[in-house]
């Protein structure tokens, strides 16, 4: 979450390099990974708040825009980011309710929403725990946080320099971190489960190829025609999680509610 462009961002904040949103902007409406992860939060938020459409609704991170969009479908969503391309990109989506500000001194009332996202976020930021008690405050009692990260130290790669992560996390760090951070936690799973055997080989693969040639970023590396393929195999585990926790995979689910006040 950020740019390094910007003269404000706070120490600690991973920052993205210039023309990151651009490339993504062009990636994530039909990538097999941004496709389903944004299938997968839609489905998780949508069930647990089934027929409501005045949620007051937070995405930090926002990125170009596209789970705002989603977002809006259940009521008022507020997107925030760091970086100005990031933000633009929002305009051009039309989505006016997107902000540059800090996820560590957020501009909002404390209980101002009622649920908030934080997809592939914690992991830019040094102080995680900073962040999320800062998203614990700008929650009503009893909103809920869904959190998604990148899952195993051992699983560092180039697409984790390229977007700057300071950390990988297990299921028990997450944890750690959200109880800290003053949570507690209603579903603390793996996913992208079914991928992971291809995701270890690719990446030992990478390492390999990295020797030889320079690559931009872990995007492009699949052919093509293996899209549509990955995106199946992955969306087989939306349903999956409505149910069941998954003990492994290349990313963590967690959902975390804020106590009510006497819990």
């Amino acid at each position: 979450m950020g740019s390094g462009r910007a003269t404000t961002v706070p120490e600690g904040v991973g920052l993205m390099d210039a023309g990151y949103f651009e490339r993504m902007l062009a990636l994530e409406e039909t990538h097999w990974w941004h496709a389903t992860r944004r299938e997968l939060i839609v489905d998780q938020v949508g069930r647990a708040y089934r027929g409501r459409a005045d949620l007051r609704l937070l995405d930090v991170g926002a990125g170009t825009g596209r789970v705002l969009e989603e977002l809006r479908r259940l009521g008022g969503a507020t997107g925030l980011d760091l970086d100005d391309d990031a933000l633009r990109f929002c305009r051009r989506r039309g989505l006016d309710a997107a902000i540059k500000a800090n996820l560590l001194a957020l501009p909002f009332p404390t209980g101002t929403f009622d649920v908030a996202v934080a997809l592939d976020v914690l992991e830019h930021i040094e102080d995680h725990v900073g962040a999320l008690r800062e998203i614990a405050r700008s929650l009503r009692p009893g909103g809920r946080l869904y959190i998604f990260v990148p899952a195993y130290p051992w699983l560092w790669s180039l697409q984790d320099e390229v977007s700057h992560h300071v950390r990988r996390y297990t299921a028990p760090t997450l944890r750690a971190a959200v109880l800290a951070g003053g949570f507690e936690i209603e579903k603390l799973s793996y996913f992208n489960a079914f991928l992971l055997p291809a995701i270890v080989l690719g990446r030992l693969w990478l390492r390999v190829q990295r020797r030889y040639q320079e690559i931009a970023d872990e995007n492009a590396l699949h052919p093509g025609w293996s899209n549509g393929l990955l995106r199946r195999v992955f969306g087989l585990e939306v349903p999956i999680l409505r149910h069941v926790n998954l003990p492994l995979g290349g990313s963590v689910l967690c959902v975390a509610r804020k106590p009510e006040p006497d819990s």
